[in-house]
């Protein structure tokens, strides 16, 4: 989808809905950095077996430093999102979680492999994989964009591959939501913009044609959460299976800012 020329007065309205609380941002001290947490751990399910199946964990973290009150913000919202954990720094949560991952991948997997070894029928689908990436992202210059990316198998057809986007504000270190950016009643004329959108992104004309296509089979045109405050406009990324089947893969759709000005707060 081609994307017009974003114009400075609308850009600067969504730059505004980051601006509050700048004189803190100050009063923090030194400038927010991502620093990282890396984790590669290959974890065979049987110790001291060469023909054990294993998995395969890895975690990159970016998290927000200094641990001021800005990031600490941040990094709340990051490890929630990446783990579903509350109340944990950063080290803490990948820690946590990853002997909790490898705890069960062994608990739960043994009883079912050893039960094959017996039978000597031993598949593939033993060897798990967790992937968790993350990365700063190109954002407004008020906003800290910011991307997980998730890559697991845990046995069946094919694994999984998600997606995510989080904008922070700057100056407060607040996650901005949908309801941050846009006017109250805004899911109705953005539903609209985002159905023309995907038809165009397809080169469709019609409902018919995108459920030709795979698209919308099992629900209804919507604004996607995850979303990210970009420079050309604000890009709504569907993953696998949210609006299409597996097959389709994401559906990344951006809408410039000059198109959104009529329900942007």
């Amino acid at each position: 989808m081609r994307i017009p020329y974003v114009t400075s007065a609308i850009t600067a309205t969504v730059i505004a809905l980051a601006m509050s609380g700048c004189q803190q941002q100050k009063a923090s001290g030194l400038p927010t950095h991502f620093d990282s947490i890396v984790v590669n751990v290959p974890q065979k399910l049987v110790e001291n077996d060469s023909l054990s199946p294993q998995c395969n964990f890895q975690i990159n973290l970016k998290y927000a430093t200094p641990d001021d009150s800005i990031n600490q913000v941040i990094n709340k919202a990051i490890v929630y999102a990446a783990f579903e954990y509350e109340n944990l720094t950063p080290q803490a949560a990948v820690d946590s979680f990853k002997n909790s991952y490898l705890k069960h991948y062994k608990e739960d997997i043994m009883p079912f492999y050893q039960e094959d070894v017996k039978k000597g029928e031993v598949s593939a689908w033993y060897n798990y994989e967790y992937t968790l990436n993350s990365k700063q992202t190109v954002a407004l210059d008020s906003i800290w964009g910011y991307q997980l990316e998730l890559i697991s198998y845990e046995g069946g057809a094919h694994g999984s591959h998600t997606i995510s986007y989080m904008n922070f504000s700057k100056a407060t270190g607040k996650q901005l939501q949908l309801e941050d950016v846009f006017v109250e009643n805004y899911k109705e004329p953005l539903t609209v913009i985002l159905l023309d959108a995907l038809k165009d992104h397809l080169q469709v004309e019609s409902i018919d044609e995108l459920h030709e296509e795979g698209y919308l089979n099992w629900t209804d045109m919507y604004p996607s959460k995850n979303f990210l405050l970009s420079p050309d406009g604000i890009k709504f990324y569907y993953n696998a299976y949210e609006i299409a089947p597996y097959a389709a893969g994401p559906t990344e759709i951006t809408i410039p800012y000059e198109s959104l000005k009529d329900i942007l707060k």
